[in-house]
């Protein structure tokens, strides 16, 4: 391409390479518009904090020895030869919308590394999270889709045990929605909401101008108290905001297919906001309650005790419990029928409204479980094995990829590992995950160091 030709496509395409830094901080301008031009599609991110047993939902073992199968029995699907956990029986019925990948592997039993890790596709260096969540890569990569609709949201936060931006600071975090979607004035809550990320906006300008010194370039466009007030002012008048959060435009039936508590009711917000034009939407699935404090939005998968009575519900307190704990009651189902029912009417609501094909889903955790249940009818933190859930956006429907050994200790076929997780993911999102570069580096550093998982793609 001559100076003259990269001039002209750089004055076209002004404004996408002003938000991401094109030339100025090392993401090449022809890898960017082949990335951005291959297709436009969502992401819904479903982190299932505290780290799923793989035993219990997609990976039973059901020849193995009763100390690893544990309780509950396989059931058969919709896939003829596929089977998953009994208590996942939505799910069951919608595995020819999915593609399960039981041959993950990560590299660390930390929640924090792991987590960060598995978000990121980066496994972080010792000093901490380096490299962005994917949702706050491809925000900051591509921007916002609609006017007064953030690319990236989080709810309530993105993503667990991690700092989502990484290096790309305050100014690229997901937008958090805190609050309960259950309750009647959201509308003025999301408006609170709204008016502090304004003012948290307001309080990143003085980084964004030290970066806009950086350029060294007499640009008025680069001025990032301009770019961030005019976004804030566009969200907190933005009607696509204020219709995306009303869940009461919703009929009574579908929310309650949902579940009508706080879990099912924020993976029908990601829904919501995905139609109203966000890029990206990371929704920490877990139910707070049992052994684990008496928070309602911070929930989690991490079950070290009890594990049968706690992924079912938090109502009661289990049989041989000691008498120093303390139980925490949570009136609501626990995490596996939650997450079959919020799951299950997700994928039929996607398709029913033709956004299945647009809007990739995620369902995956930091880790597995340990194959052998522990002293307290607990499973423990395992990143030798696990599994994930994808669908939509051109995944393979109906397919199982990889597989454990018998005894779910570790793959018996090609392990993937979360930096192939992240080339997938980038790639069904039609971004070039080797010729695609994180923004500001002043070294060209793709995005992702992985391989695209074998048999994901239709």
């Amino acid at each position: 391409m001559s100076c003259q030709e990269s001039q002209h496509v750089y004055r076209g395409s002004r404004r996408e390479a002003l938000q991401i830094g094109v030339g100025l901080f090392g993401l090449g301008l022809p890898s960017y518009l082949e990335a951005v031009d291959k297709k436009d599609v969502s992401c819904i991110f479903i982190f299932l904090a505290g780290g799923p047993s793989h035993f219990e939902t997609f990976d039973p073992k059901p020849d193995a020895p009763a100390e690893i199968r544990g309780l509950w029995k396989p059931i058969s699907t919709r896939v003829p030869g596929t089977q998953i956990c009994e208590k996942l029986p939505l799910l069951a019925q919608r595995m020819d919308k999915v593609a399960i990948v039981r041959s993950w592997q990560g590299s660390s039993g930390s929640h924090a590394t792991g987590s960060q890790h598995v978000a990121s596709g980066m496994y972080p260096a010792r000093g901490g999270q380096y490299f962005p969540n994917f949702g706050c890569l491809v925000a900051a990569l591509q921007g916002s889709r609609v006017s007064g609709v953030p690319a990236h949201f989080g709810i309530p936060f993105a993503a667990r045990y991690t700092d989502p931006p990484g290096y790309l600071g305050a100014a690229h975090r997901a937008f958090d929605i805190e609050g309960d979607p259950r309750k009647p004035n959201l509308s003025m809550a999301k408006m609170q909401l709204a008016a502090a990320r304004f003012e948290d906006r307001q309080s990143m300008l003085n980084q964004l101008e030290n970066l806009g010194q950086l350029a060294v370039l007499e640009d008025e466009s680069l001025e990032a108290s301009s770019r961030f007030s005019k976004e804030a002012i566009s969200l907190l008048t933005s009607n696509a905001m204020h219709h995306a959060m009303d869940l009461e435009r919703e009929p009574l039936a579908l929310r309650e297919r949902y579940g009508m508590n706080i879990y099912g009711q924020r993976v029908l917000l990601a829904r919501r906001l995905v139609e109203a034009g966000a890029r990206f939407v990371t929704i920490n699935h877990a139910v707070q309650g049992g052994l684990f404090g008496a928070g309602t939005t911070n929930g989690t998968w991490d079950n070290h005790g009890w594990l049968f009575d706690s992924m079912m519900s938090f109502s009661h307190e289990p049989a041989g419990l000691p008498g120093s704990s303390n139980w925490h009651r949570y009136p609501g189902p626990g995490n596996l029928p939650q997450l079959d029912m919020s799951l299950s009417t997700l994928l039929d609501d996607l398709e029913q409204r033709g956004l299945l094909d647009s809007t990739l889903v995620v369902a995956i955790g930091e880790f597995g479980r340990t194959p052998k249940i522990n002293k307290t009818a607990g499973r423990d933190h395992y990143p030798s094995a696990g599994n994930a859930l994808f669908a939509g956006a051109g995944i393979r429907a109906g397919s199982i990829i990889g597989a454990t050994d018998r005894n779910g200790t570790e793959p018996r076929t090609r392990p993937w590992r979360p930096e192939d997780f992240a080339a997938s993911i980038y790639h069904l999102l039609g971004l070039d995950p080797q010729r695609t570069y994180f923004p500001r580096l002043p070294r060209p550093t793709p995005i992702a160091n992985g391989s695209l998982i074998d048999g994901l793609f239709s």
